[in-house]
């Protein structure tokens, strides 16, 4: 899979302009003067219902800032990686049991990617010794998708390395359940998600609200809306380029989910109504909504155009799109325009759900 880079990605721009490629992944620009206010003074009163336990606080929209999205805040959690102190957020899980029990969403297709060498493994101690990763954004092996493993024994173990290490010496116990988690990680050695101080577009310098406060063990992120009823967070992507645009890191491993039938599909659009959604018109579609069996963080990104752009009406699920691509009054991209066909797979857990806004 050949990789986009920022530069020959703007090369490829359709209609020329970097600010349509800019839309083409979700700017839902709303310009105009604003006070920025930190997550605890935002204006929005409006509430969801929450999936994941690890939410803290929440509004599907606020004042405090022109963008048109909301605010979710999670509590984070610590790792090491190669000795250094990483921090992610948990969102969703392969095994019913262990969902509810830590109450983060339960999404069956994830354990088709078990045993096909295309996770990340989290290693937690049987004490309270820190966990640890095998991999961090900046690696080429980087997915937020782990498999976890249960350590016994050993001492102080602060790489993956030193864990391979010491089992092959027969000094730890390492079981490795058949659990895969979604947790995406917000702050590793020399990066992290980025914070947007503008707060006027859906991508704008990142996806972060505010600074990760690693003392107080939290995180705020942009919550965005989409059809059916769902509220989404954007963590990463595996491609080069769209990854670069959102401002998240590459998580290249990702895109063999699609080929496991472990992705939903999501769908934006480039054209037609206006609105909240990317460029500026209509919020995507999910193929599903959280929770149904058939639904994944992980998201096969496709693109939608309007033939005939005074045809364009609200749509709001996957019939009404498949029923209109098929009578020819959509054109679907793989991807975006300048990535068809290649496509590509992005990770947008939803932490909350609840009525839609838009077309209400």
């Amino acid at each position: 899979m050949q990789r986009i880079t920022r530069r020959n990605f703007m090369r490829l721009g359709v209609g020329g302009t970097s600010a349509l490629i800019l839309g083409l992944y979700g700017c839902g620009a709303t310009p105009g003067a604003a006070p920025r206010a930190s997550a605890s003074g935002a204006g929005g009163t409006t509430k969801g219902t929450v999936l994941v336990g690890d939410v803290i606080d929440h509004a599907l929209t606020s004042d405090a800032w022109p963008g048109a999205f909301g605010y979710v805040t999670f509590r984070t959690h610590r790792a090491l990686h190669d000795g250094r102190s990483v921090y992610y957020i948990r969102t969703d899980a392969s095994d019913a049991e262990f969902a509810e029990s830590e109450r983060l969403v339960h999404v069956p297709l994830l354990n088709a990617a078990r045993d096909r060498g295309i996770t990340n493994d989290l290693y937690i101690f049987d004490d309270d010794r820190i966990p640890v990763i095998r991999h961090a954004p900046g690696s080429d092996s980087y997915t937020p998708l782990f498999q976890i493993h249960s350590v016994s024994g050993g001492g102080r173990l602060e790489s993956a390395s030193a864990i391979d290490a010491a089992s092959r010496d027969g000094s730890i116990e390492v079981e490795s359940t058949p659990v895969l988690v979604n947790y995406p990680l917000v702050k590793w050695n020399g990066g992290g998600l980025t914070v947007d101080d503008a707060k006027e577009e859906y991508l704008g310098g990142g996806q972060l609200i505010e600074p990760v406060d690693t003392e107080g063990g939290k995180v705020t992120l942009k919550l965005h809306e989409a059809f059916p009823g769902s509220y989404y967070i954007l963590t990463d992507a595996s491609l080069g380029g769209p990854a670069d645009m959102m401002n998240v890191p590459v998580s290249a491993p990702t895109w063999e989910l699609n080929r496991h039938q472990a992705t939903d599909k999501v769908w934006v659009f480039v054209n037609g109504v206006e609105g909240s959604g990317a460029m500026g018109f209509q919020p995507a579609v999910f193929g599903h909504q959280a929770g149904h069996p058939a639904w994944s963080p992980f998201w096969d990104h496709y693109a939608l155009e309007w033939i005939d752009p005074d045809k364009a009406r609200l749509l709001t699920s996957a019939s009404n799109i498949r029923s209109l691509r098929e009578a020819g009054d959509l054109k679907e991209y793989n991807g975006v325009p300048p990535t068809d066909p290649q496509g590509f797979v992005v990770n947008c857990s939803v932490p909350v759900i609840g009525g839609n806004r838009t077309g209400a």
